[in-house]
């Protein structure tokens, strides 16, 4: 049986966020109104913003940063960022289902910075 090369698993990695990311980051700019529940008091205490324009903000920063993930283009970066992002998403909604599945994500992002960038990214 003829082995696959470990490296395409880095690019299914890559190319699986980069959808996940993608799709959550559209959909908050398309259907904003179903995700303002979402933002907890904290964040418009601390920035000011109402939570429609929170909601914007996330979506604009998930489509960037999914964006440089689809070209491979600062591939560790663009993972360790949305790692962290995921991280303070998974301490705010705590360990339930939604949580839990968010962690999982937050853990294969975080593979993917430790990985780094796939031969077909950008940046190879």
């Amino acid at each position: 049986m003829q082995q696959i090369n470990p490296k395409w698993g880095t690019f299914v990695l890559r190319v699986g966020l980069t959808v996940l990311f993608l799709w959550f980051g559209f959909s908050q700019f398309l259907d904003t109104a179903s995700w303002t529940s979402w933002v907890p008091q904290w964040a418009t205490g601390l920035t000011g913003l109402e939570p429609k324009m929170i909601v914007l903000l996330n979506g604009g920063f998930e489509i960037a940063f999914g964006i440089l993930l689809a070209l491979g283009l600062y591939t560790r970066i663009a993972a360790t960022f949305l790692a962290l992002h995921l991280a303070v998403l998974v301490f705010e909604i705590g360990l339930t289902p939604i949580g839990v599945r968010d962690f999982a994500i937050m853990v294969s992002t975080i593979a993917l910075a430790l990985l780094g960038p796939d031969e077909y990214s950008l940046d190879a």
